[in-house]
């Protein structure tokens, strides 16, 4: 029995690239394509008309080159043929550039009942693609892809957070030092404490009467729980639960604590999807004089020189991973924090460098943010589009000599990392 298709891709080899790319992302969202090269000895008509026939939809890309092409218009043709005998097979055209007034009319005699896609119209390959399916009616489970995949309970991601709390520890360090003595015995809450290592390292120069720390991994939280003390307890819970305030306060009452003097989150924020209502609920948990402490990523600050190919392709690829959350989330924040009540309001800095801390912690920020290995992505379904999945063999090919000269010092790179304190006071 012959291999069957969900779509046969019909198409000039003058537009090989563009084409490739669209089928690209069509398998992307796991629907398969009958789609060879035209310079394939293998391209026969028997075979076309019996992949054509084994296909349930046909989509041609129409290009002055393809409406002029002998062997597209005779696939168009087979295409009109299975149409006629099954009404449930669909023929999508698919216009990838201005057509000709002589091409227009010989193609409106072939394809001018239906309707035409126009690729000008789509600000991406992604929305083109979707409304292929739409007019194909091919139904996907898209949300299976667009999911977010992150996860602290991967072996990789755990590697990656070790490196990310020594060198983000570096710089909280210097401003926490000025926050904590403002409070005589402070109260501290900790917002994805994970399994709590990290937090008590971080925390450890610090003079506190309690800390709570919370995680929604509750295998993290069992390991935490190791590390509690008379004044230091973990929970499990999720912020972004709809009882997340109750079930912090039952805990608050419990440890006879009004309001927490201080309130630290750290590369939480942009994984989230309800940030507005979570910091409203962190307004009502703080002191009155009580220091919300946030770091947060923002990749509109990235800057890397000399240019190289190799940092844009990582920075893509972070854009359109499902774990890497919404890189632009620090420059929203203050705007938030106002709107959920908080009136002072201070971005104690924006960016971290591989200058810093005269270079101690120069390889730390590479495997951060540009070591492959540790990306987690072993799969497409880890992206929201098949290009940046692509990209990551290329990546990974680079990615030992590119390494060797950041550490020689020829690239010097500023990244996005806010650090920003609100207060309920004036």
């Amino acid at each position: 029995m012959s291999e069957r298709f969900d779509i046969f891709v019909s198409y000039s080899n003058a537009n090989k690239d563009i084409v490739e790319k669209i089928v690209n992302t069509i398998k992307f969202y796991g629907v398969s394509c009958w789609f060879q090269l035209r310079d394939s000895k293998q391209h026969f008509v028997e075979e076309i008309n019996q992949a054509i026939n084994n296909s349930k939809d046909f989509v041609v890309f129409l290009s002055n080159e393809s409406v002029s092409s002998i062997m597209v218009r005779n696939e168009i043709s087979r295409a009109i043929y299975q149409l006629n005998r099954n009404p449930s097979y669909d023929i999508v055209p698919v216009v990838i550039e201005p057509l000709t007034e002589q091409n227009l009319e010989i193609i409106n005699l072939f394809l001018g009942s239906l309707n035409w896609l126009y690729i000008e119209k789509y600000h991406d390959i992604e929305s083109l693609v979707l409304a292929i399916f739409e007019q194909a009616s091919i139904k996907l489970k898209i949300d299976e892809h667009l999911q977010s995949t992150y996860s602290t309970e991967k072996e990789v991601e755990k590697i990656r957070l070790k490196e990310q709390n020594k060198y983000l520890n570096a710089y909280a360090l210097q401003h926490l030092e000025h926050i904590f003595p403002k409070y005589s015995s402070p109260t501290v809450l900790d917002i994805g404490c994970d399994t709590g290592e990290n937090v008590l390292v971080r925390f450890e120069k610090c003079k506190f009467r309690f800390l709570m720390g919370i995680d929604k991994n509750a295998g993290a939280i069992e390991i935490a729980n190791t590390r509690a003390t008379e004044n230091v307890e973990f929970f499990c819970c999720d912020v972004t639960s709809d009882d997340f305030f109750r079930q912090i306060f039952s805990h608050m009452q419990r440890h006879h604590i009004l309001g927490f003097d201080i309130i630290h989150i750290s590369a939480v924020l942009l994984h989230l999807g309800r940030v507005e209502e979570l910091l409203k609920n962190l307004y009502m948990l703080l002191s009155p004089d009580g220091t919300l402490f946030i770091q947060d990523e923002d990749d509109g600050v990235n800057v890397v020189y000399p240019k190289s190919q190799y940092f844009d392709d990582c920075f893509y690829v972070w854009e359109h991973s499902n774990e890497s959350g919404d890189r632009n989330t620090a420059r929203k924040l203050p705007a938030m924090l106002r709107d959920a009540g908080f009136n002072k309001i201070d971005v104690l800095s924006s960016a971290i460098t591989s200058v810093d801390f005269d270079g101690k912690y120069r390889e730390e920020l590479w495997d951060l943010y540009f070591n492959p290995d540790l990306w987690a992505a072993d799969d497409a379904s880890y992206f929201d589009n098949y290009e940046a999945y692509n990209l990551l063999p290329k990546v990974k090919e680079r990615h030992e000599q590119m390494k060797a000269d950041y550490m020689e010092g020829k690239y010097f790179i500023m990244l996005g990392m806010f650090f920003i304190t609100a207060t309920k006071s004036l």
